[in-house]
């Protein structure tokens, strides 16, 4: 049903390299050189990149059992290192560590995907409406303009690994232009949890024949988003973006209480 999709996401920032060999195979890369540039990163990050990139792009599905020993082999250390990694990504929601059993990747929760949503909602909605009452978005537009273009070709070609970078890309401007980022940080956009969710809803990791992915929905949204700056009509304008942030839940609560999806999702009854 699924297949393995590896993605550069945030953490790419740290210069990090990416083996191409899954850690779950059978064959392990030869030499941790081909792993990590170890002079930005110590051990435990470098493990802690590694293994959060694979789950955050479901590259390593809920309910897959993390190895230490082959992390162990793969970053040529002992367990030490591995172990304070798995910590940190147990801490982060990412791995649920069971006594006697071992650490797997954990469901996803969607009590938090719907509080992170929440907060996208309430608080990037705000930052666009400031920006668009300082009249900072006019200026924008041509590059807005571009920007949904290149979306709406990325969906032609299916290329819809592009397009949740291009998302990604199209909702930074907005802190950008008023040096908001610090607000983006209390959005949780690095919540492991909302960020496989958003995977999932876009249909990235499912097989082309089943996915259920709202891409075209969301580069409309974008679209009249832009129509409505151009038109200066600023009620549109925020309808819209309430609207675009809600996308996450009328896909994913279609499926969350399918079985086949139980292995996936956390859903507290």
């Amino acid at each position: 049903m699924y297949t393995s999709i590896c993605l550069k996401f945030e953490y790419n920032k740290d210069r990090f390299l990416y083996v191409k060999e899954h850690l779950m195979n059978e064959h392990m890369p030869a030499s941790i050189e081909a792993v990590a540039e170890t002079s930005a990163l110590s051990k435990p990050e470098e493990i802690h990149h590694y293994v959060w990139d694979r789950i955050a792009t479901l590259e390593y599905q809920p309910g897959t059992k993390l190895s230490e020993v082959k992390l162990a082999q793969l970053f040529q250390c002992s367990r030490i290192p591995v172990r304070e990694a798995v910590r940190q990504l147990n801490a982060e929601g990412a791995l649920d560590s069971q006594p006697q059993r071992g650490s797997f990747v954990s469901r996803i929760n969607m009590n938090r995907v719907r509080e992170v949503r929440y907060l996208r909602e309430v608080l990037e909605t705000r930052v666009v409406m400031d920006a668009y009452d300082a009249h900072l978005l006019d200026p924008l537009l041509p590059v807005l303009r571009h920007m949904v273009q290149e979306q709406q070709d990325m969906i032609r070609f299916n290329e819809l690994i592009k397009l949740t970078d291009a998302d990604t890309r199209f909702h930074d401007l907005f802190y950008q232009l008023q040096h908001k980022e610090f607000v983006q940080q209390h959005t949780g956009r690095h919540d492991i949890h909302y960020i496989r969710a958003r995977r999932f809803a876009l249909g990235i990791e499912r097989s082309d024949d089943e996915r259920m992915d709202d891409s075209v929905n969301i580069v409309s949204q974008h679209i009249r988003m832009v129509h409505a700056i151009e038109e200066k009509n600023r009620d549109a304008l925020e309808q819209e973006l309430i609207h675009h942030f809600r996308n996450i839940n009328h896909t994913l609560e279609r499926v969350v209480h399918d079985a086949q999806f139980e292995s996936i999702f956390q859903v507290e009854k």
